[in-house]
This record gives C-alpha cells, sequence and structure tokens, in this order.
C-alpha cells in the first residue's frame, strides 16, 4: 500500500470563502455555503474543515492531520482526508484546474442590461418590497384581477391586426423585463449585489433572465422573496392593464391579461427550473431537486430490489417523493402532448407547406410586399414542427441520461435516502 507523500496533498485556488449556511428549515447537520466566483456549493461540517484545512496550504502530512483535528475536532488520517479531497471537492477549486467557462442553462444568451446599469435601476425599485406598500399593491391586484380574468379567458382567442399584434408583443416583452427587475429589485431591499439581466433561449423557450446568484447568502425566506419578486412586479403591472382592460373593454388589454396570467402561473410550475422550482427548494431546504428526484427513485428501486433497508420518514423525504411524483405526472403528459402534435403534423403538415410554397412561387413574377408575406407564412408554418423537433430531442435526451444516472446509483448501491445531506452539492 502507497503511502501518502507531501507532494500528493492538494493545492487550493485562492479567493475561496465558506460561511454559515442561512437556512430557514431545520436541518440535521449543520451545512455550509461555499462560493468560489460566481459559482456556489453547499458543503458539510467535514468537507468545511477538510477545505479550510488546505486552504493554509500545509506542508506535509503531519499538519495535514493535525489542521483538520483543529478545524473538525476529529484526527483522521491523511489517505483518508486526500481520497475524501479527491472524491468530494469539484475539480474547479483546485490550483492546478483551468477556470472553466460559467454554466448557463441557455441554449443562446445576451445581456441586455449590465450590472452597472440594473443596479441603478434597481435602485428606484427596491422599495416597491416594502411591507406597507406591498400588501396593499397585492391586494388591489387580487381584487381587480378577480373581475378581469374572467372576461379575459371569454377574449383569449381574439384575433387582431397587425399593428395589435405587435403591440402586444411589446407589451408582453415588457412584462417579461419587468419580471426580471422584480427578481433583481428584491435582491438590492436586502442588500445583497446583483448581476445584470438578460434574454436567452431555455431549452425551448425564449426567456428573461437575471443574475441573482449572490442571493445564496441570504436566509431562506428571503431567497424565497427574490424567487417571488418576479411575479409581484407582474402583478404590479397587471393592476394597470386590468384596469385598462375593465375600463375600456379593449381586446388587446383583456389578452395581454390571459397570456400574462398564464406566464405567471407557467413559471411558478416547480418542475422546470422556473421560479417555482426555486421557491419550493428554498422553502423546503432541498437543493439540485431533479437530481434529488433521480436519487429518491434509486433509493426507492434499491430498496425493493433489497439492496438497502428501508430509510426513516422525514419530512424532507415525503416532500421529495411528492415532488417526485408530479414530476412524473408532468413529463407523461408532455410526453403526450408532443406525440399527440407530432400525430396531428404528419397528416396536415406537407400540404401546408405545398400550400405555402405555391403561394411564394405566385409572387416571385411580381416581387414585393407580397413575396415577403409569403415567406414569412411559409416560415411560419415551419416553425412549429422545427420547435417541436427540438423539444423531442431535448426530452428524450434527458429522459435517456436520467435513465441511465439511476441505474448506475442502484447497480452500485449508492442509492442515498431521500432528503440525505451529501458532504458537497453544486448550487
Amino acid at each position: 500500500m502507497l503511502l501518502p507523500t507531501t507532494a500528493s496533498i492538494p493545492l487550493l485556488k485562492p479567493g475561496i470563502t465558506i460561511a454559515p449556511y442561512q437556512d430557514d428549515v431545520v436541518s440535521a447537520t449543520p451545512r455550509f455555503l461555499l462560493a468560489f466566483g460566481d459559482r456556489y456549493f453547499l458543503v458539510s461540517a467535514k468537507a468545511r474543515a477538510l477545505i479550510l484545512t488546505l486552504l493554509g496550504a500545509p506542508a506535509n502530512i503531519e499538519e495535514l492531520e493535525v489542521g483538520f483535528e483543529a478545524e473538525s475536532g476529529q484526527r483522521l488520517p491523511a489517505q483518508y482526508l486526500l481520497a475524501l479531497a479527491a472524491k468530494t471537492l469539484p475539480p474547479v477549486l483546485f490550483h492546478d484546474a483551468p477556470d472553466a467557462a460559467r454554466e448557463m442553462p441557455f441554449i443562446i444568451s445576451l445581456t441586455l442590461l449590465g450590472p452597472r446599469i440594473a443596479t441603478r435601476v434597481t435602485a428606484c425599485m427596491a422599495w416597491f418590497f416594502t411591507p406597507a406598500l406591498a400588501l396593499p399593491l397585492v391586494a388591489i391586484f387580487g381584487l381587480l384581477h378577480l373581475f378581469a380574468l374572467p372576461l379575459a379567458m371569454d377574449q383569449a382567442s381574439s384575433v387582431f391586426t397587425v399593428r395589435e399584434s405587435m403591440q402586444l408583443v411589446c407589451l408582453y416583452m415588457l412584462s417579461g423585463l419587468l419580471h426580471e427587475l422584480g427578481h433583481t429589485s428584491a435582491c438590492r431591499y436586502f442588500k445583497c449585489p446583483h448581476g445584470g439581466i438578460g434574454f436567452g433561449l431555455y431549452y425551448i423557450f425564449p426567456a428573461w433572465y437575471s443574475d441573482v446568484t449572490q442571493a445564496w447568502g441570504l436566509p431562506g425566506r428571503q431567497r424565497a422573496v427574490v424567487d417571488l419578486g418576479g411575479v409581484y412586479f407582474q402583478s404590479i403591472f397587471l393592476i394597470v392593464i386590468d384596469a385598462w382592460a375593465l375600463a375600456t373593454n379593449s381586446p388587446l388589454a383583456f389578452k395581454l391579461v390571459f397570456i400574462i396570467t398564464f406566464t405567471m402561473l407557467f413559471t411558478l410550475n416547480p418542475v422546470f427550473k422556473f421560479d417555482g422550482y426555486w421557491l419550493l427548494s428554498d422553502l423546503s431546504g432541498l437543493h439540485n431537486l431533479h437530481q434529488q428526484v433521480r436519487r429518491s427513485t434509486a433509493a426507492l428501486i434499491a430498496t425493493m430490489l433489497g439492496k438497502r433497508p428501508a430509510a426513516a420518514s422525514t419530512l424532507r423525504g415525503a416532500i421529495l417523493y411528492a415532488y417526485s411524483a408530479l414530476s412524473v405526472g408532468y413529463l407523461v403528459y408532455f410526453a403526450h402532448f408532443l406525440v399527440s402534435a407530432i400525430a396531428r403534423l404528419v397528416g396536415t403538415l406537407a400540404d401546408d407547406v405545398t400550400s405555402r410554397l405555391a403561394v411564394l412561387g405566385g409572387t416571385t413574377a411580381d416581387p414585393g410586399w407580397g413575396s415577403v408575406v409569403a415567406f414569412g407564412q411559409l416560415c411560419e408554418t415551419l416553425l412549429w414542427p422545427l420547435i417541436l423537433l427540438l423539444a423531442c430531442v431535448f426530452f428524450f435526451d434527458k429522459l435517456r441520461r436520467s435513465l441511465m444516472e439511476i441505474v448506475s446509483i442502484v447497480r452500485s448501491t449508492r442509492a442515498a435516502a431521500p432528503g440525505d445531506t451529501v458532504a458537497l452539492e453544486k448550487l
């Protein structure tokens, strides 16, 4: 057996900070927040002690063991500590690892408001989160929306002119920008720094985004306010739109009410990594919910196969199993939707494309605005099938990778109990 040497002690990069994790949910074991640049990790007490020891750059094996004992109160052999570092710590923390590019959940993205401009804007909007103002505004929204929404649902299928459609798109985009300003303004209210605001493509969904990663340093309930800040600002915007719709009976205003309300409800959906996902995570104290769903599924299968004993029931475990059931139900619905939509397209797409091409061909003799309109109609016909195709690719690839991970965990009998605390998890 090879004994560890001084040369085998890893060096960590400077700039790593560790602080107690401010969680409003009582945890059986203390957890700590590790920050490195724009990356955040939750670490256990043992992992914290190991990282602090390595940050002290121990000169030899003896210093490594003594330093860890001073931080944790427990003496462990250097061989175990080095194996723990290799297994637990992410490569980005090691001194000899290259700096990895920041991970973004978007296929493409574009920052529209840089951090400096966004900070100036939120300085003027943070006061909306004062409870004395927020509660009356929410009450006014609820009262107006109670009357406006039923009328909006009746006019959801209204047909608009090109000019009205452009107005609708512009106002809807404005509501999206206000949504992100709600998140960043909530950060500003709690004196937490934030980044910029941009627009990107999340899977198949065009979406605004804002950089509020430093909100991990806030307590759980304050993070929940940040999560709800976007919907709150859209509610304030809807007060104006609801009043406009009720006062003028404008079909455009009612259509906007319906679309923004649908968007607000969709963003509160906890299955995808939208606001509802982060809200459930911050209120329950469960993080990386998608990964934990796979772990809980693997744990259940491992228990059924007799590879591990049944875990004791816990509140976090119950929440996780409920979330898992909701996720599976949603994914089954989404798969059914994709299959049904594709089945409908198979019978009509060829005829629709042929018809659009014939119209486009008829305008080539006299090119002009008619050709532009015909080409736009052809693109419109092809857009929905393209979206469905991309959705199928992403959905089934994600399903394949999830099933492979579950099988791998079960085979290695590493299935942890639902809600178990791990040594280190990326946020």
